[in-house]
């Protein structure tokens, strides 16, 4: 199978998230800022979990700290992330 099969099969077999799936809505440097977005979506209702403040701190490694939602809260938690 070709590079170009292999991208296209890897294309058309992902799924589109579930309402209920994780993902990941921001990326922060730090912890800090991770947690006030995560209470400003909290004080508007929306579950927020943080992933990643435990990392090593490497430049080579460094992913970041990644703010997670459930995809059903997408638009709404854009648009309070977006106005603060």
């Amino acid at each position: 199978m070709s590079i170009i099969q292999r991208l296209k099969k890897l294309l058309t077999d992902m799924r589109p998230p579930e309402p209920d799936d994780l993902v990941k809505i921001r990326t922060y440097d730090t912890a800090g800022e991770a947690y006030v977005a995560k209470s400003l979506l909290a004080a508007n209702g929306i579950p927020a979990m943080v992933s990643n403040e435990a990392e090593v701190y490497s430049p080579q490694i460094r992913t970041g700290i990644r703010l997670l939602i459930f995809y059903r809260d997408w638009d709404t938690a854009t648009r309070l992330l977006e106005n603060k």
